[in-house]
């Protein structure tokens, strides 16, 4: 399950690193680049806050990476230009998060210090980092948040595969980009942390939807039946979460 805008000559779902360079197009725009052995072919994403990032095959030229930016600089203006419409301002740094499957509010403190960190005492999230600036602080509360899901969603999906007798060998959670889950053909079900951020009712969806999948490892007409059978208004869901990227914060998909 996931969701960006990209322009590609190679349709995959691919996730977000961070090893990066930059580069600038006759327009200046910053950008990111990853290279990626599941790639033929260069490819840009566009994601909601307005990053760039070009998926590139290892070993391509990095004035080849600039003439295809140049080449699709229209496209990537367009496609920032649409997302800023629906995004609301927002600061760089949040002041609380709201773990809405969770029922809870953590409020934050951001505190420069030389030895990166975190930590949390009812309710107080202490992020510590060399600076205050975005790129220095977010990969440290997408570390907390991916600490607090591995304590909440392997066991809530397990008791959700219990009760619809679909239970996983395996359980992952990793912070992802443009997937809420996956399953694979082992019996293995990867989960976003990401999924504290939405209502309770996305995250059974999710559940659901993934634990189907051990079942029927495939998107086929009986697939959808056995997700409808216990998620009724799967249809509904599955749209707001396609759509839950474009107002995702900064901190998350940064």
């Amino acid at each position: 399950m996931g969701n960006s805008t990209e322009q590609q000559a190679h349709e995959e779902q691919i996730n977000w690193l961070d090893d990066v360079e930059q580069g600038d197009a006759p327009q200046p725009l910053a950008w990111r680049v990853r290279t990626s052995h599941r790639v033929r072919n260069l490819k840009i994403q566009v994601f909601p806050h307005g990053g760039v990032e070009i998926v590139a095959p290892p070993r391509t030229r990095p004035r080849i990476i600039e003439a295809f930016v140049a080449e699709h600089s229209e496209w990537i203006t367009k496609t920032r230009n649409q997302f800023a419409k629906v995004r609301p301002p927002e600061p760089t740094l949040p002041e609380r998060i709201e773990l809405i499957a969770l029922d809870e509010t953590v409020q934050i403190h951001f505190a420069v210090n030389s030895k990166a960190g975190f930590s949390e005492t009812e309710g107080l999230l202490t992020i510590r980092a060399a600076s205050l600036q975005g790129p220095d602080c977010w990969p440290l509360v997408q570390n907390w948040l991916k600490k607090r899901a591995k304590q909440v969603l392997p066991d809530l999906c397990m008791q959700t595969g219990a009760a619809i007798g679909l239970r996983p060998k395996r359980i992952h959670v990793r912070l992802q980009k443009t997937r809420w889950g996956s399953c694979s053909a082992n019996g293995t079900v990867s989960l976003n942390a990401a999924l504290l951020l939405r209502p309770k009712a996305q995250v059974h969806y999710v559940l659901i939807h993934e634990l189907c999948h051990l079942r029927h490892m495939n998107h086929s007409k009986r697939y959808w039946q056995l997700v409808e059978k216990h998620v009724p208004n799967w249809k509904e869901l599955d749209k707001t979460l396609d759509q839950a990227w474009q107002t995702s914060p900064n901190w998350l998909i940064g």
